[in-house]
Order: C-alpha cells, then sequence, then structure tokens
C-alpha cells in the first residue's frame, strides 16, 4: 500500500532519485527513541516566523512516503485547541508509530495519513489572523527548505479548532498565488475531521450534556465532551514513571494514548532525537495559550463559500460519539453553506468499509463533502482509524481526483 508524505514524523529511509542536497541534513533525525527499523526518513527542527522574536517559531515533523516518495501529494496537518501540537496527533492518530503500553517504545502501525505537522511555541495573545498570518510565514520557509516538493500537489487537514486555521490558511495560500508569481502553492484540497465551524455549536451542546448526564458544570468532567460514551484514562504521569503499562482499552479504543504522548515527548532523549533544544514540548495542553475569545466564535462560513467558489474541494468527516461538536451541528451548518451557494444536495447514502456499514455520506454538488463515521468519538483518527484513512485515501483523495 502507498502511504502519503507526512510533515510531522519522519521515517529513516532511502528516498531514490533524490540527492540530499534538497534537504536541510541537519534536521535529519537519526532514530526516535524505542523505533523500530523503518524504510523511510524523518526529519524535524524549528521554522523562525519572526526572526527578531526568538519565541516565535514553529516546530515541525515530516515524514516522507515510504514507496514512490516524489510521486505522493504533500498533505499538512493542523490540529486544534486552540494550541495543543499537531506533532501529538502523528502519535496518537494519524501517524505511523503507536506506543507501547508503558511509552518507553514504538510500534509500526499499518493505517496511517501523511502529513505535515508543526508545534506553536509562543505563548502571547494570539488570534486567527495572527495564527494565519504565521502559518503563511511557516509556509513561505518550509518550501524555501524542501524546495523539491513545492510542485507536489498540497493537500490541507486537521481536525477541531483546525476548523478555524485550515480555511483560513488555505485561503492564504490562494492570495498569496494570486499576488506574487513565486509561491504558486498547489493547493488540491482540503479535509477536516470533526472541525470547530462556529462556537455557539460547541456551547449549546455542553448545555445538552449537562442535562444528560445529571450534573452540572462544576461537576461535568470536560473530558467526557470528548467520548460521550467512554470513560476517560484514569491513570497518570506518575504511573509511567513507575514502569507501569496503562492502556484502558473501551470498545475497541485506547483511551490512555494521550497520556503516552505526553509523556514520550517529555523524555529528554526523544526531545534530543526530535532537535527540541528551544523549549518543553506541551503536547495536548492548551491552557497557556491565550488565545482571542472572540475570535473563537467566528463563523467560518464565509472561508469555506471562498474555497468553493475557488474549485477547491472539501471533505468533513464527524464521529457521531463527539460531544464538543456534534455531528448534526456540522451537518446543519454545511446545508447552510450549501445553501447561500446553491448547492443541492446530490447524493445521501451510507458507507462502507471492508463491507460494514461505517457511517452516512451526504454529497453536495461536486466539491463538498460530508461523512459520519460510527463509534468515532472527537478525535476520529484516534477512535476510528482505519475509517479515518478509508475517508482521507477513498472519498478524499481519490475523489479529488
Amino acid at each position: 500500500m502507498e502511504f502519503q508524505r507526512i510533515i510531522f514524523i519522519s521515517f529513516l529511509f532511502l528516498l531514490l532519485g533524490v540527492d540530499s542536497s534538497d534537504f536541510p541534513m541537519n534536521d535529519l533525525i537519526t532514530k526516535l527513541l524505542g523505533q523500530p527499523n523503518v524504510n523511510f526518513r524523518q526529519f524535524a527542527g524549528y521554522t523562525d516566523v519572526d526572526e527578531n522574536v526568538a519565541s516565535q517559531s514553529l516546530f515541525y515533523y515530516f515524514v516522507e512516503a515510504e514507496k514512490d516518495p516524489m510521486t505522493q501529494p504533500l498533505t499538512i496537518w493542523l490540529t486544534g485547541g486552540p494550541g495543543c501540537s499537531s506533532v501529538g496527533d502523528g502519535f496518537r492518530s494519524v501517524g505511523p508509530f503507536i506506543f507501547t503500553k508503558d511509552a518507553h517504545a514504538l510500534q509500526t502501525k499499518f493505517f496511517f495519513l501523511g502529513t505535515k505537522n508543526h508545534k506553536m511555541l509562543y505563548d502571547y495573545n494570539n488570534g486567527d489572523d495572527s495564527t494565519n498570518n504565521i502559518l503563511l510565514i511557516f509556509m513561505q520557509k518550509w518550501y524555501a527548505k524542501y524546495l523539491v516538493f513545492k510542485s507536489k500537489d498540497l493537500y490541507l487537514a486537521g481536525s477541531s479548532f483546525a476548523g478555524h486555521f485550515v480555511p483560513n490558511l488555505a485561503n492564504a495560500l490562494l492570495d498569496d498565488n494570486k499576488q506574487f508569481e513565486q509561491s504558486k502553492f498547489n493547493l488540491k484540497g482540503l479535509v477536516l475531521g470533526n472541525p470547530m465551524l462556529l462556537q455557539k455549536c460547541k456551547n449549546l451542546t455542553f448545555e445538552a450534556n449537562l442535562t444528560a448526564f445529571k450534573t452540572d458544570a462544576h461537576n461535568y468532567s470536560p473530558q467526557k465532551l470528548f467520548d460521550v460514551f467512554r470513560a476517560p484514562c484514569a491513570e497518570n504521569e506518575q504511573d509511567l514513571n513507575l514502569g507501569k503499562r496503562v492502556p484502558k482499552v473501551s470498545s475497541e479504543v485506547d483511551m490512555c494514548i494521550p497520556l503516552r504522548v505526553e509523556f514520550y515527548f517529555n523524555l529528554s532523549e526523544v526531545q534530543k532525537a526530535f532537535h527540541g533544544n528551544r523549549t518543553n514540548f506541551i503536547i495536548l495542553n492548551s491552557t497557556s495559550f491565550k488565545y482571542n475569545e472572540a475570535d473563537k466564535d467566528l463563523d467560518m462560513l464565509l472561508a469555506l463559500q471562498n474555497l468553493l467558489q475557488q474549485s477547491i474541494p472539501i471533505t468533513i468527516f464527524s464521529g457521531d460519539q463527539d460531544g464538543i461538536i456534534p455531528t448534526m451541528g456540522t451537518l446543519q451548518h454545511l446545508e447552510k453553506l450549501a445553501e447561500e451557494l446553491n448547492i443541492k444536495l446530490t447524493k445521501e447514502e451510507t458507507w462502507s468499509f471492508n463491507n460494514k456499514e461505517r457511517g452516512l455520506k451526504y454529497e453536495f454538488g461536486d466539491l463538498l463533502k460530508f461523512l459520519t463515521v460510527k463509534g468515532g468519538n472527537h478525535h476520529v483518527t484516534s477512535s476510528r482509524p482505519s475509517q479515518a484513512f478509508s475517508i482521507f485515501k477513498i472519498f478524499a483523495i481519490n475523489w479529488m481526483h
């Protein structure tokens, strides 16, 4: 099976036909702690988005395709929070590795999405506009490092609050193409998982959950919002420090993966292998990332409209057990989007994977598609990875071609 190249995780592999001078070899990762031998190459490092301010840097992790790397498209993966690390998603869901139960070693897995991720390392006030400007600068500088990829097909993907980051960045890249002849980002489409498109949907869901679970906000576990049926991981970092194995499997989902991600990335050997010498990694905690509260409530309708009007395909998928961003709220928002553009619902049917029904599929015209995922929580790529891979590979990439 051919895997797409990723930008947030990289592996050790021989890239035939490409001179090493085409890559920043100082960013080459020799081998990660506990990593098995693999036949692909990985890179990681910092890209300064403001050379006058040391804290304004993005950390990226790049994984090349395992087979025919120079023929595969490039995918950028952004995660939400806002303020969580996309690199973390590379080891909890969309990347080629999973952790051993004690979080001290890695194992390869069959399904993974190829993507590019980065970590925001600054801690002052930010909003949609400032974040988008930083992402655009990052893209320009990253392509300057990896010129060989500039002509490749580009997909932007992500989850949760990436419902803001990804459409905004897509529009910025298209605007840059119009202004500068040397840009020409070859954007081919967007893929969004459980995206935050309107904060009011999240607020209404929170109130509904308080009623459903017969509790109040003070006693309500925020973790329950991510998965309305499965109990969160009850272990902690101390358990891993003591060498304990901390799986908590519920309905085929390991709820302790986020704990092992955080633990692994804060091991000094891991940070050294990643060239992460500027700051401690904060993988899944967005509390220290000050984001403009008003921007969280922005409606992404206009951003999505602009992309569809420029013939950029958009595929959105949503886990039906997400307590933060409900599937019906997302569907209603997309129906509003289609109505604004006078696009008709052209197909409504179930979709299958491995001969089993996996959810519902809605197609609006030729460019907009929405799929629900049975048993998927807020992180479909983690709770239902094979279905997420199928959506990305079959319904998104192939459909867009």
